[in-house]
């Protein structure tokens, strides 16, 4: 055994490799604890001895240890995730790290984890990496994966596991902006014009009138509705999530008949999303009168009544599911001869409504639960087609 000057304990092995040893503390019964570090060279050696006594001089050696990665994410996401995030989150997070991470990097000790294996990683995922073989995920589920990891291994570094978190310095795909579908206000009033003809049709009406998303509106009860303030709580919302998580946390419509799902009602995933809105009066009308056709439909089918039942159900008095609400916008938007679209365009168009007619921005962003005022101003303080149309006619005359 030879001794290098402030390098540990440097020996030459029996098959020309060259063993460092140092000192890494004491174990339970009071022996001390050595560990050794390998190389081709004794310079070599040397440098990763002179590196692992430079971390503990500066406070930011980490002990080497075999855990790996895939044990460590079952722990966090019982011991760290399952106590700070909803549970459609935490369902979401099972389904990227036993139908994703583990397949493909479970089995890599997590000190070995490295900026290069998890962007390669993100790579394969982004090119071919849905668990039926269709293809690639989508930039936004990659995003939200590495957003995941980067939790975990950010916990990993508090621990004392690792020393550096490998997902810093990873690049994700960039997701492409969605254009925005916004209804001209031509088709808003077609639409509204043939809402009777639906036993929902109230419920679109309800949403342009108060932009919620659409799991707050399945998820809104009686209970929510302050009758003496003529307004409405917002607090939790319903979805239906995918168990095998191949794409996003709540199910797309062309999903819906083919993945394994389950049916959540949690809180609404910001503080700023627990609001109360207030009802405009001619809405608010409209919003009692549905109560008494509610009423009376329960009682010719025998349902009882509860106070806390849901302010939009169907006949035998459960839950809307948001597929169920996409039916009714579709078969609407049929009647009316409208181009297809998604029912978000319903909070879209209440939001863009709003800026036409002078809505204060900050009152707006409160109402649609936005968590700064900053993204409710990039989503929707811009002209519409119909404004700029009218500003570039009234200056038609210079010209």
């Amino acid at each position: 055994m030879k001794k290098g000057n402030n390098e540990g304990s440097i020996r030459r092995r029996s098959n020309g490799t060259w063993e460092g040893r140092y000192s890494d503390g004491r174990d339970d019964n009071g022996r001390q604890i050595q560990r050794s570090v390998y190389g081709k060279t004794r310079k070599e050696v040397a440098e990763k001895l002179n590196a692992i006594l430079h971390n503990k001089q500066t406070g930011s050696y980490v002990t080497p240890n075999r855990l790996l990665l895939k044990d460590w994410l079952i722990q966090w996401l019982h011991n760290y995730a399952s106590v700070s995030i909803r549970p459609s989150t935490y369902i979401s997070y099972e389904g990227y790290v036993n139908n994703h991470i583990i397949p493909i990097l479970g089995d890599i000790p997590i000190q070995q984890v490295t900026p290069a294996i998890i962007q390669n990683f993100y790579n394969q995922k982004f090119e071919n990496g849905r668990t039926d073989g269709k293809g690639g995920l989508s930039a936004k589920t990659i995003r939200n994966l590495h957003n995941m990891l980067h939790q975990a291994m950010e916990q990993a570094c508090i621990n004392g596991i690792i020393m550096n978190n490998p997902t810093h310095g990873t690049v994700i795909p960039r997701q492409e902006k969605r254009e925005m579908r916004v209804l001209s206000i031509d088709e808003q009033a077609k639409l509204l014009s043939v809402i009777h003809t639906h036993r929902l049709g109230f419920v679109i009406l309800f949403d342009l009138a108060t932009g919620l998303r659409i799991g707050e509106l399945c998820a809104l009860r009686w209970t929510d509705v302050n009758f003496n303030r003529c307004t409405i709580k917002i607090s939790r919302t319903l979805q239906r999530i995918k168990k095998n998580m191949n794409e996003l946390e709540e199910i797309d419509e062309d999903d819906e008949d083919t993945c394994s799902t389950t049916l959540i009602e949690g809180n609404v995933k910001t503080p700023k999303g627990f609001r109360e809105i207030p009802i405009p009066q001619n809405v608010w009308i409209k919003l009692l009168e549905h109560k008494e056709r509610q009423q009376q439909e329960y009682m010719s089918l025998g349902v009882p009544i509860i106070p806390n039942g849901f302010v939009f159900s169907m006949p035998f008095g459960t839950c809307v599911e948001p597929h169920t609400m996409r039916d009714a916008l579709n078969y609407l938007l049929k009647i009316a001869e409208i181009e297809h679209t998604n029912f978000h365009a319903l909070r879209h168009t209440f939001a863009t409504r709003a800026i036409e007619n002078g809505v204060n921005v900050k009152a707006l962003s409160d109402i649609l639960g936005h968590a700064t005022v900053q993204i409710t101003m990039d989503l929707y303080c811009h002209s519409s087609l119909d404004l700029m149309r009218d500003s570039m006619n009234k200056i038609a005359g210079l010209f």
